[in-house]
């Protein structure tokens, strides 16, 4: 080999440098490198994957002890209800009597001995203002007196225990009240006793053709 032979080193990395060749009495000459095609590229994942989380099964609910449970709940609600419901009753039981100790009060005044010689107009009076008295305090709690005279029949507030003929009063409607009916919140607290007209008197001979 002659030495004026070309002697062109190797180059070191062709990927992304470009070699310059140099020859006596001349230019260098630029050697482009070589470009590579997409698919000799290493793809590049996007995205990081995760490793597939392993979850272990739920054990299915116990639905026998939450019927359970449940079960003995409603029973102590049910329970605590009924003595709180009794516990108000009894409150308010205690409170209507203690006002009815001041008409018994009253009435054991009207009956003592010291006030017989009174007369029989001041005892009259005072029974007066002792059921007055007993009146104000039941209407306190709600109770109301129903009018039942004139009114039209209601098995819903009435109770028949008798029918009379009346000219006065139209048939089917109250003619006369044995015991009053009364009325706690809105709602019956007891029927009245009432007589109901039967319109006015038939005469036995009326339809009969005359002669």
């Amino acid at each position: 080999m002659s030495e004026q032979q070309e002697q062109i080193p190797a180059p070191e990395n062709t990927d992304s440098t470009e070699v310059k060749v140099e020859r006596p009495g001349s230019q260098p000459v630029e050697i482009e490198p070589e470009e590579k095609s997409p698919a000799e590229e290493p793809a590049v994942a996007d995205q990081e994957v995760a490793p597939a989380e392993t979850t272990e099964a739920e054990p299915p609910p116990d639905w026998e002890d939450r019927y359970l449970r449940l079960a003995a709940e409603f029973d102590n609600y049910r329970k605590r209800s009924a003595r709180d419901f009794t516990r108000i009753i009894k409150t308010a039981e205690g409170e209507l009597i203690l006002e009815l100790t001041e008409v018994l009060d009253n009435l054991e005044r009207a009956l003592n001995p010291e006030h017989r010689n009174g007369g029989l107009d001041e005892l009259v009076k005072g029974i007066e203002l002792i059921r007055e008295q007993f009146k104000s305090v039941l209407e306190k709690r709600g109770l109301t007196r129903m009018k039942s005279i004139g009114e039209r029949f209601d098995p819903e507030k009435h109770e028949a225990l008798m029918q009379l003929d009346s000219d006065e009063v139209p048939e089917g409607h109250v003619l006369g009240e044995i015991a009053v009916g009364y009325e706690l919140g809105g709602k019956v607290l007891r029927h009245a006793k009432v007589i109901v007209s039967r319109g006015p008197a038939k005469d036995e001979e009326e339809g009969k053709a005359e002669p």
